[in-house]
């Protein structure tokens, strides 16, 4: 039995959700009997919302399901889907080059998907994720097989290693400038649990963040595709809070994107690219669209009213209902957030109805969203750059912040 969630299911196939200010443990693989598919063919075909919005009935035409993309974007998402195979088959060569045992692995970043700004001869480092079962257990047959892979660290043993990764920033640990077969990667390493309560709980967004852009799975695991859904519609919602009545599409995938970005200190200090989030979007606009579709169109609070513009309820009742569905650790920096501000908020389970109405209530919930989130990111991205000097070693750490540097410098110039 899948363990997500207390709350009712909505008739209209809205995706399960976080219980009620419970920390979510990560599902069991047997049994699963609420399964969500990454392609909802099944849900209800959203209707026209009947909700008064701001008061007054809604006059907008509501287009049924999700509109079709344009013979552009097909054909685009059709040669980026051709890329992905043979992407998959290069850095699947690369896996097999790994005697410890992967349980879930991904590619992500512009080194898997082109990001505008990027030239045809750039070819930035891919960054891979692998989630294992046993972190030191992994790492000791890793140092056995691959030493060179590994800074300093290595000569202190697995023990060593897998508790820098598990004590000190998101979990991970980077091993990063390591060339395979021609191919020049970062890999990070994971316990499957940590990833699996990020994408549930956003316990840090570190990873569950860097999981709202698109990712090419490498190794599939029946744990992670429910997860991963789960994850995607937490996203969804809270772009929703930071967004107006009606929004664009491409305004939704930049709050989506921009997530896992706020609160890092790297996009102060010229550590990163600062239009990281438009060239993301910009250059991947039809795998978000298929990303997302299927989660869109079963939300009953968002519906269509055109190709690409999207229409939100704005009742309290449904902003209120839609936080409640949110991750208990989102919920509690929201309200941290909501107290700074002044709102009165009463503590206790009891008080979460009353605490979500008046969170939605206040002109401020974008900007409350967008300081919530950033108290989430902003430590573990701190911490987990700072455990790099260690995983990585110094000089590898200056040659990564270097590169780093060189993308927000080369930004700045084309703005001038």
């Amino acid at each position: 039995m899948l363990l997500l969630s207390k709350r009712d299911r909505k008739p209209d196939g809205d995706l399960p959700v976080a219980s009620d200010r419970q920390t979510v443990r990560p599902p069991a693989i047997s049994g699963v009997e609420q399964t969500v598919s990454s392609d909802a063919k099944a849900q209800a075909r959203i209707q026209p919302s009947t909700a008064p919005l701001n008061g007054q009935a809604s006059a907008s035409t509501t287009v049924s399901g999700i509109p079709r993309l344009t013979d552009l974007e097909e054909a685009k998402l059709e040669k980026m889907r051709a890329a992905q195979w043979e992407t998959r088959d290069v850095l699947s060569g690369v896996m097999k080059r790994f005697s410890a045992p992967i349980r879930y692995a991904f590619a992500y970043g512009s080194g898997v998907y082109k990001q505008a700004g990027y030239g045809e001869a750039s070819k930035p480092m891919v960054d891979l994720i692998f989630a294992v079962s046993h972190p030191d257990h992994w790492h000791a047959l890793n140092i056995s097989q691959n030493r060179s892979h590994y800074s300093f660290m290595g000569t202190l043993g697995s023990n060593a290693v897998a508790f820098v990764q598990d004590r000190l920033g998101a979990g991970v640990y980077y091993n990063p400038f390591i060339e395979i077969d021609g191919v020049l990667v970062k890999y990070g390493v994971v316990s499957i649990d940590t990833l699996s309560s990020d994408l549930l709980n956003w316990d840090t967004l570190y990873l569950a963040g860097r999981m709202h852009k698109p990712t090419l799975t490498l190794r599939r695991d029946p744990l992670m595709r429910i997860t991963k859904q789960v994850n995607l519609t937490h996203a969804v919602r809270a772009a929703l809070l930071m967004l107006p009545k009606n929004f664009s599409n491409e305004e939704l995938f930049r709050a989506i994107a921009s997530l896992s970005f706020a609160g890092d200190f790297r996009m102060k200090i010229g550590g990163e690219n600062p239009q990281k989030v438009h060239n993301i979007v910009e250059a991947q606009m039809p795998l978000f669209k298929s990303r997302y579709g299927s989660i869109i169109e079963g939300l009953p609070n968002l519906e269509y009213i055109g190709q690409d513009l999207l229409q939100q309820d704005m009742s309290p009742q449904a902003r209120a209902a839609m936080v409640r569905k949110m991750p208990n650790n989102f919920y509690d920096h929201l309200v941290k957030q909501g107290r700074k501000s002044g709102i009165r908020l009463p503590p206790g389970l009891g008080a979460e109805a009353v605490n979500t109405e008046r969170l939605v209530a206040v002109d401020n919930i974008s900007g409350l969203t967008t300081k919530a989130v950033e108290s989430i990111v902003a430590r573990p991205a701190l911490t987990q750059s700072i455990k790099g000097i260690l995983s990585s070693g110094l000089s590898k750490s200056i040659a990564y912040m270097y590169s780093k540097n060189s993308k927000y410098r080369s930004a700045a110039d084309e703005q001038k």
